[in-house]
């Protein structure tokens, strides 16, 4: 994922939800994925603090109460897409049934 590039929720309040960095933006993803903040750390190589202080951030920007609620906000924002043609995961295979948006709803890495 390149720098520079952040994503704004769509139809939520500028002031309250920010810009996701491609940072906070590839954490969302790993958590929508069912990643643990300790796996998170692990595929990202940063320490489960810095996880969790971006998920503080996160939940922030969107308003949101917990993970679960998280996903579902990033899901009606548009940020994240549900893959219809995501195949069910093999024994220790990531996840791969949300994609990350953009503002105009095209599905594809943040660059």
């Amino acid at each position: 994922m390149s720098e520079g590039r952040t994503m704004t929720p769509v139809g939520m309040d500028q002031h309250r939800s920010g810009q996701l960095s491609p940072r906070e933006l590839e954490i969302l993803l790993l958590v929508a994925h069912g990643m643990s903040d300790s796996e998170v750390s692990v595929a990202l190589s940063i320490s489960p603090r810095t996880v969790g202080a971006h998920l503080t951030n996160i939940r922030e920007k969107l308003c949101a109460r917990n993970r679960t609620h998280l996903v579902e906000r990033a899901l009606r924002a548009g940020l994240l897409a549900i893959r219809t043609h995501a195949s069910p995961p093999q024994s220790g295979d990531i996840d791969r049934t949300f994609d990350l948006t953009d503002a105009a709803g095209n599905v594809g890495e943040i660059r």
